[in-house]
């Protein structure tokens, strides 16, 4: 706009604003501010009114609420040091197993417990604890029926799956199946040693992902969920169980799942700590830290320990020093 421009549209409104009325002094221009006037008048714009001042306050508080709740959310609604936060539910059973067992074996459990809520309470986001005693099959836990993210616990039960092919003479573990080089033992080594993904992707997609999906259901998982990869320490618990006893594959088979899930590039976690031979499978999302495997002790026993909404950082150093402590609660004579 040019300075004349201006200059003609500041003279309009004068023009427009202010009229010479009788009874003024002659020359002078004042403003009309008579009632009947007021249509014709063009009033400078007004401030925002109550109406507008509601509608942000009322956008800006629902921001700062769905922040909020995204933040609580990836954090799986607990916070350092605080409950977490859930709405009210029937709940048809107590977070902790009772165990069973003589008095000594329910006092160790007592001692897990307690040392497990102890130190994940000042940890945000959620984390569950499952230990099941190879020995006389007596177990607790904490969150041990939460449906968790899975990470790389998927992969066991394709493990045995496999295995279990192998076993039936419908595929020979040492051919090399469509789409790679390598063997399917080869591959099966591979999510073992180094939680190879794409081997997981090639095994499903050679036998099928509805295939894979109720053979875990078959097996009693039936809380784990190839497709939303989710699982429960209980379900990843018993899975061991049911490895160890030979419930899942023979003997042989079993030794080599178990030989191949042992000294893996993963050791930084359950077994840092943990002088002893351990077996186990380790997985790792964002906000998701889990372990879980056979402590193979004077008397083995299964342990899970998994993580949501978790800092990182801190399911890194909680992990193996609770795997740690309760090693040795439970081999304490």
């Amino acid at each position: 706009m040019s300075i004349f421009d201006k200059r003609k549209k500041d003279e309009d409104y004068e023009e427009e604003e202010f009229d010479e009325f009788e009874g003024a002094p002659k020359g002078k221009k004042f403003k009309d501010l008579k009632p009947e006037n007021k249509k014709k008048r063009k009033e400078p714009v007004k401030p925002w009114g109550k109406k507008e001042r509601l509608l942000i306050l009322i956008v800006f508080i629902i921001t700062i609420f769905t922040s909020g709740i995204l933040s609580l959310s990836a954090r799986n609604f607990k916070l350092p040091g605080l409950p977490r936060i859930s709405l009210p539910s029937i709940k048809w059973g107590e977070d902790t197993i009772v165990i069973e067992g003589n008095k000594e074996g329910r006092e160790k459990a007592n001692k897990g417990v307690t040392l497990f809520e102890e130190t994940t309470k000042k940890l945000s986001g959620v984390y569950a604890l499952y230990v099941l005693r190879l020995s006389d099959g007596s177990s607790y836990g904490v969150n041990e029926n939460e449906t968790m993210q899975a990470a790389s616990f998927i992969k066991l039960p394709i493990m045995t799956f496999v295995f279990n092919k192998g076993e039936a003479g419908e595929i020979d573990l040492d051919e090399v199946p469509p789409g790679t080089k390598s063997t399917y033992r080869e591959l099966l080594k591979a999510m073992g040693k180094r939680s190879d993904n794409s081997a997981q992707v090639l095994l499903v997609k050679t036998f099928g992902e509805e295939v894979v999906e109720e053979y875990i259901d078959e097996i009693g998982m039936e809380n784990t969920s190839l497709a939303e990869n989710e699982t429960t320490p209980y379900n990843i618990g018993i899975f061991f169980e049911k490895l160890w006893k030979e419930e899942l594959v023979g003997k042989e088979s079993r030794d080599e799942i178990l030989d191949n899930i042992t000294d893996t590039i993963y050791e930084d976690w359950i077994a840092r700590d943990i002088s002893v031979r351990v077996a186990h499978k380790y997985g790792r999302e964002v906000h998701v830290v889990n372990d879980a495997g056979i402590i193979f002790s004077e008397k083995p026993f299964v342990l899970v320990l998994m993580s949501d909404g978790a800092v990182e950082t801190e399911a890194d150093e909680a992990l193996p020093t609770l795997a740690k402590r309760i090693y040795e609660i439970e081999t304490a004579k």
